[in-house]
């Protein structure tokens, strides 16, 4: 199984933040399963784009991962 590392950005004013529970509400309010997801799929379409392979003469593209094979 391929590991991934993402990195997600959140933003805290520290004006704000006078304990672990203000901290921790902060962090919650922040989309960060948006954020997470975005940067998975970013991942790995980077990824794929490595196994792709153009067939000379032809428009078909075809794509192979350890996870699937497919042509279009």
């Amino acid at each position: 199984m391929v590991k991934r590392k993402l990195i997600v950005e959140i933003n805290i004013n520290d004006d704000q933040i006078n304990s672990i529970e203000d901290l921790e509400q902060e962090i919650l309010a922040q989309d960060l399963y948006g954020q997470v997801a975005k940067k998975y799929l970013d991942s790995l379409q980077d990824d794929m784009a490595q196994y792709v392979k153009a067939r000379k003469g032809s428009k078909n593209v075809h794509i192979k991962t350890h996870h699937f094979e497919f042509d279009f």
